[in-house]
């Protein structure tokens, strides 16, 4: 009896952490021209020039800082909701990209095949969201950083989506 538990045990610690690790996506991807994690929103500017609009949300003990290029194009900046310095200085912590000119450096984008991307770095974890869409999420950092590749019913890419905790 023992063996069998032992074995158990021993075979889903193994596909636990191949479901972990099943990815070999290198966090190269999610930078988009140099904008990713940590970079701050006066580097988006940098990059991208003047945001077409701006959105600012403060509260619940937050700060959220958004430069809208194009209904297409997003970048989201955080920092605490005390904290006063210019929104040029806040890291950004997010972007939703649905622009079909805007590519990872393995050059993913909206309206590409899904298919590309598992052959080049194998699976994402596949997930339905509360808007009833498809994505498959690529895992980094233990989890804190998450890019998504949200598809459309024959697997089209729709949008790419970072999300990070920091």
């Amino acid at each position: 009896m023992k063996k069998i538990i032992l074995s158990l045990l021993t075979m889903l610690t193994v596909m636990f952490s191949v479901s972990c690790f099943a990815h070999t996506m290198p966090e190269s991807e999610l930078f988009l021209r140099g904008v990713g994690p940590k970079t701050t929103l006066a580097q988006v500017k940098t990059i991208y020039g003047e945001p077409a609009k701006k959105d600012a949300f403060k509260g619940d003990g937050v700060r959220v800082v958004t430069y809208i290029y194009s209904p297409l194009f997003e970048v989201f900046g955080r920092t605490y909701a005390e904290d006063t310095s210019p929104e040029e200085s806040i890291k950004v912590v997010g972007y939703s990209v649905k622009d079909k000119n805007i590519t990872t450096p393995s050059v993913f984008a909206a309206g590409m095949p899904y298919r590309a991307v598992d052959e080049k770095f194998g699976p994402g974890e596949k997930f339905t969201d509360y808007d009833g869409r498809i994505g498959y999420i690529y895992s980094f950092n233990s989890g804190m950083t998450t890019l998504t590749f949200y598809v459309d019913k024959n697997d089209i890419i729709s949008e790419i989506n970072l999300g990070t905790d920091f």
